[in-house]
């Protein structure tokens, strides 16, 4: 909801801008309780209830009179008729007295892909989704706007990012938000299997007859209760469920890594059948198509053989000729980034993962090891400060960690100073390569003088992860996981994330973002959180080490 609040301020301040007006808050007054008891991990003072009870019809009221009075711009306009309600974005008025729907959405993708020179390009259609939102909206107003003698909604359009805008002070409002016309057909060409291949690309809204079965079936639904709903969906996801609560048995069919075969998890529920060590092999048969990670079949025969021999499945050799070619200092690092619509610092894209923060271990062959840690905490001159942590668990050899100021290039290249001359040499580990590979791509598009250490980075870059995800190390304390959550205490009992302030990278993105856009004034609590930033990345770092070395002890 804040991601999306961002951009429609965007978008008003933009439309009102463009045509001179400003816009009319309809958004009806909303309760907000002075007092919450909801704990969240991270927890924010300012974080409300909000009571969604609002005078309905003094909403539309306004809402029409607005329209009577031929506002140029209504922002949050409200209609409701037949048990419809609609709350729009905005509303702008036509030179003949109309209205044009204006609908906003946080989202960098809203086509879907269509193959075009052998790549996948988001040109295709308006996703479904969004169709459906914006022709609901379409049938309600208009319904509301014939039966109050007004005119019909004359053009709609959906405005949402541009995933290819590349941020420079000051942000272009005009290149961020792309505002597309629906109920259009567009043809155009693209290339495939080796042809010029024409496509009919069709903006239409749903037609009334589509959308009012749509809201007669939600209708007749709504009402059911939940025994009822779980007879007409059986199996809708684990939700509905009554066995899946939280005290379920993990190693059974209904467990998360098996569920991507839900017809036959949901036959055997049925029946009944949900204890692993009592199907047979007719039934495991049943789990060998390929999906997700490994087969569910796999994973059911390891699962029976640890249960029968009381042992974990470790394929030593297999680990051992991979650990031979690592060459040293082994570097172990990661990345923490921030995510967001509008991007925070220059020379960045809309949802890009934008590296804010690193840790890195540097592991040599007599075991001892260097940390190094940097944290971008703003933006402006550049400059470097040290910091230390009182009472740091977890001390290495050597620790060097400094909080940077300055722009994003700036930043990544803190990063190689640490790495230095040893990048040449190096093997590289990360625990799921595809996001630290990815950033690193992102990373020498943007900066070509920097290409040639990030491509080095990624071509000696090893994924940790793959030796659990592949099965060469199999425990069923890891409940069918290869995140390092649930890796870590299993191999390192010693490490944990419990009772960290700052203990997942969802805390640690809004923390870091917090940071950037200078929302944490009082000096002694920035502080405060940019410490427990470089203690919770400098875990998951380490904790590669740590899993290491029990690897190695191991085999």
């Amino acid at each position: 909801m804040r991601l999306g609040q961002v951009i429609e301020d965007t978008l008003k301040t933009y439309l009102e801008k463009k045509y001179n007006t400003t816009a009319l808050d309809l958004m009806p007054s909303i309760k907000k309780t002075e007092e919450s008891d909801y704990e969240n991990e991270d927890e924010d003072e300012d974080d409300v209830f909000i009571d969604p009870r609002f005078n309905r019809e003094q909403a539309i009221q306004n809402t029409l009179q607005a329209i009577r009075d031929g506002v140029e711009l209504l922002y949050q306009p409200t209609f409701a008729i037949d048990d419809c309600l609609v709350r729009a974005d905005f509303m702008l008025r036509n030179s003949d007295g109309s209205y044009s729907l204006i609908e906003s959405k946080a989202k960098a993708n809203v086509r879907k892909n269509i193959t075009d020179d052998g790549k996948p390009k988001p040109i295709g259609k308006i996703e479904d989704k969004f169709i459906h939102d914006v022709s609901f909206q379409v049938y309600v107003i208009n319904k509301v706007m014939e039966q109050n003698w007004l005119p019909l909604i004359k053009d709609t359009y959906l405005a949402h990012l541009n995933k290819d805008y590349l941020k420079q002070w000051p942000i272009d409002v005009s290149q961020l938000l792309n505002i597309e016309q629906l109920w259009l057909t567009k043809e155009f060409t693209v290339i495939q299997r080796k042809k010029d291949m024409k496509i009919i690309r069709n903006d239409s809204l749903m037609d009334i007859v589509s959308i009012q079965n749509y809201i007669a079936k939600m209708k007749a639904e709504l009402i059911l209760s939940e025994e009822e709903f779980n007879q007409h969906y059986p199996w809708e996801g684990s939700k509905y469920l009554d066995y899946f609560g939280t005290d379920k048995p993990f190693w059974t069919i209904m467990g998360s890594w098996v569920t991507h075969k839900p017809d036959v998890v949901s036959a055997l529920y049925y029946q009944g059948k949900t204890d692993i060590l009592l199907l047979t092999e007719d039934e495991k048969v049943m789990f060998e198509k390929q999906g997700g990670w490994g087969t569910a079949r796999e994973f059911i025969d390891r699962y029976i053989q640890c249960k029968t021999t009381g042992e974990n499945i470790i394929h030593a050799n297999i680990i051992k000729e991979i650990f031979k070619w690592f060459t040293y200092p082994i570097c172990f690092y990661d990345y923490e980034s921030v995510c967001v619509p509008i991007p925070v610092l220059d020379n960045t894209h809309p949802y890009q993962h934008v590296i804010v923060q690193y840790s890195l271990h540097k592991y040599y062959p007599d075991g001892h090891m260097e940390h190094f840690g940097g944290l971008l905490a703003g933006q402006g001159d550049y400059r470097v400060e040290q910091i230390t942590i009182e009472d740091k668990p977890n001390v290495v050899g050597f620790e060097s960690e400094k909080i940077v100021y300055g722009n994003y290039k700036e930043f990544l290249q803190e990063f190689l100073k640490d790495i230095g001359d040893e990048i040449n040499n190096s093997t590289f580990i990360v625990w799921h390569q595809g996001f630290e590979n990815a950033r690193n791509r992102e990373t020498w598009e943007i900066f070509s003088d920097l290409a040639d250490s990030f491509l080095k980075i990624n071509e000696s870059t090893f994924d940790l992860k793959d030796i659990f995800w592949q099965s060469y190390y199999f425990d069923i304390a890891f409940k069918g996981s290869a995140s390092i959550k649930k890796v870590l205490p299993v191999m390192v009992p010693s490490m944990t994330y419990d009772g960290m302030e700052i203990g997942n990278g969802s805390v640690a993105t809004q923390v870091l973002y917090k940071l950037l856009d200078n929302k944490i004034v009082d000096e002694a609590e920035r502080i405060h959180k940019i410490k427990k930033l470089l203690l919770y990345c400098g875990q998951d770092s380490l904790a590669m080490v740590r899993i290491f070395e029990s690897l190695e002890k191991v085999i």
